[in-house]
């Protein structure tokens, strides 16, 4: 864990330079280890990409290879797992869409009948970036439903099986679809990493800046993003729903910084039990940093987990507590540090801090 160098079974076809996915079955003895027996079903008994990575370097040990990566393996890599590393190959790479503003709403009704509209998506892409992308309420719907003001039919900007991405000074409002069934994403990442979405704002959705359905999230930042009016709602007949987080949502998120942020609405990193397929422990080893607002913060990741530096607004929970579901299995408590010190805390931002000393001679 924390390692750029991998040992590997000798095989002439790596070089450096090359494109490599790291990852392991979704084994029995992984599951058990997690206490997800029954409750991670969906990927279990299959190969599933943790780690996007390239090859910086081989070197020959004896009968095997060390293969330097150009980024540090967060997690423990088991053999017991079938764990491998895989040349992938097909990426989009440098590119990049910007300055558009961007509407798909329509009638009411219409916008409940489809699942998961995503307005813009990026798949399978390397090197990339989104910038300035904005939502807007379109002229001409007649029925406007619980939404007068509607940018979106229910996604926004969706990043998909991509690494090294920027997605920067965008703003996603106001969709429709805010129902059950994976809707109202304004700002979705899943099976991706070093994914860096900076400087936007997402504004009722059912949850505005989301990880979704996978393994395979890690080394993502939210830095200076704006959350707020997060509302999942009951059905397209009323207005009438619960708070809408921001949050890790599916199978174990990993090293995560969630950094000098607002969520007037929340974020939740937390077990999610038997909830979309199986989502059970959503987060673990992920840092809030210097987090602001008037919502909530829900800390339980499995294993470790940081809140440091908080507003005096914000609500945090991190306590285990048996009759709360989500809790389940997340013991120790996350670490909790600067409760109402935000203003306090340096440096303000954690990822820049480390961006200069990374960059500097």
């Amino acid at each position: 864990s924390g390692a750029t160098e991998l040992v590997v079974e000798a095989t002439p076809a790596l070089k450096a330079g090359q494109d490599v996915d790291i990852g392991w079955d979704i084994s029995d003895a992984f599951v058990t280890e997690h206490d997800m027996a029954g409750t991670w079903k969906a990927f279990n008994g299959k190969w599933q990409a943790f780690f996007r990575r390239q090859v910086v370097a081989v070197s020959q040990q004896q009968d095997k290879q060390v293969v330097t990566l150009d980024v540090p393996i967060r997690y423990p890599v088991k053999t017991r797992d079938k764990a491998s590393l895989k040349v992938s190959s097909g990426w989009i790479s440098e590119v990049g869409i910007e300055r558009l503003s961007l509407s798909n709403a329509i009638e009411w009704n219409d916008a409940w009948a489809h699942d998961q509209v995503s307005i813009l998506i990026m798949s399978g892409v390397k090197d990339g970036w989104l910038r300035q992308i904005n939502s807007y309420a379109p002229d001409g719907i007649k029925d406007k439903g619980w939404m007068p003001s509607a940018h979106l039919q229910s996604g926004g900007i969706m990043v998909a099986d991509s690494k090294r991405i920027t997605i920067e000074q965008c703003s996603m409002r106001n969709a429709q679809h805010r129902g059950s069934g994976g809707n109202g994403y304004l700002f979705e990442i899943r099976r991706s990493s070093e994914i860096l979405t900076r400087d936007c704002e997402a504004e009722s959705g059912r949850h505005n800046f989301i990880q979704n359905w996978g393994f395979g999230v890690s080394g993502c930042v939210w830095l200076r993003v704006v959350s707020k009016g997060g509302k999942a709602l009951l059905g397209p007949n009323s207005d009438i729903g619960t708070l809408g987080y921001s949050e890790f949502h599916h199978s174990l998120a990993m090293s995560n910084l969630i950094d000098d942020s607002v969520f007037d609405d929340g974020w939740a990193s937390q077990n999610r039990g038997s909830y979309s397929s199986g989502a059970g422990h959503t987060a673990t080893r992920n840092v809030m940093w210097r987090v602001q607002g008037a919502g909530i913060v829900k800390s339980f990741n499995y294993g470790q987990g940081y809140v440091i530096g908080t507003s005096p607004d914000l609500t945090v929970k991190t306590a285990l507590n048996a009759s709360t579901k989500a809790t389940v299995g997340t013991a120790p408590e996350d670490f909790v540090e600067g409760l109402g010190q935000a203003a306090d805390l340096r440096p303000k931002s954690l990822y820049e801090a480390q961006l200069k000393r990374r960059l500097e001679p």
